[in-house]
């Protein structure tokens, strides 16, 4: 599971970041808020954890937008030293999940981590993965729809399992490039616009199973629950 923290004291961070790798997490950290909103643009994540008071800006600024700019339900925590209860109402009206005051306890926050990971039906398991009538099992690295066998290209399966495995979070074509072919963007993007339509038709990612692949203009792709009344062109 992949946890982004927002902490600007670094004995803090240093602390929960220790924590959270030894459970096996992987962790995406930042000290500010607008570095953070940067980072989950270029690096999607399961669940964050965010401060409230940051050198630039209020954790719920940054919550915002995380819900917003980024349009990502990913569940969050805050994690603060504020206690008062307008505050908590305040996080929780902003979409916060969950509420922890410091000093945090690591049993404690684990066990939430874990508690919140489950009402999100986040999970662990990467090595198959259903979405509809497709199914991507990794471990024999194939790819069925309607329990069909589909071919795909190794590049083109690469994106299908790192699309399949952020289901409604937005990828960038920099990710992308560097999640799939290993390299910065000094190569043209368009060979990821090609890959995804690619992968559109192989997979008969429409309407008719109820998910999309939508570009979002300038920053990527989001592969998405089609919403009811939603029209797809």
């Amino acid at each position: 599971m992949r946890i982004g923290y927002l902490e600007d004291e670094k004995s803090q961070a240093d602390l929960v970041k220790s924590w959270l790798l030894g459970e096996g997490f992987a962790v995406t950290h930042a000290d500010t808020g607008r570095g953070f909103i940067n980072l989950l643009t270029d690096n999607p994540v399961d669940m964050l954890i965010l401060d409230w008071q940051l050198p630039d800006m209020e954790g719920v600024d940054v919550l915002a937008s995380v819900r917003n700019q980024l349009n990502s339900n990913v569940p969050v925590i805050f994690a603060t030293q504020r206690d008062a209860e307008a505050d908590i109402v305040r996080a929780l009206q902003a979409g916060a999940d969950d509420y922890l005051v410091k000093p945090l306890r690591k049993g404690e926050l684990l066990a939430r981590l874990e508690s919140l990971a489950r009402r999100a039906g986040v999970t662990t398991d990467e090595t198959r993965l259903t979405l509809g009538p497709i199914v991507l099992d990794n471990a024999a690295q194939k790819v069925t729809v309607n329990g069909e066998l589909v071919k795909l290209t190794p590049k083109d399966y690469q994106l299908a399992y790192c699309m399949l495995r952020n289901v409604g979070k937005l990828l960038s074509r920099d990710y992308l490039l560097r999640e799939v072919w290993g390299i910065d963007a000094s190569l043209n993007t368009r060979t990821v616009d090609v890959h995804v339509s690619r992968i559109r038709r192989s997979l008969n990612i429409g309407p008719e199973i109820g998910y999309c692949i939508k570009t979002v203009y300038q920053h990527g792709y989001r592969l998405e629950k089609i919403q009811a009344l939603e029209v797809v062109e």
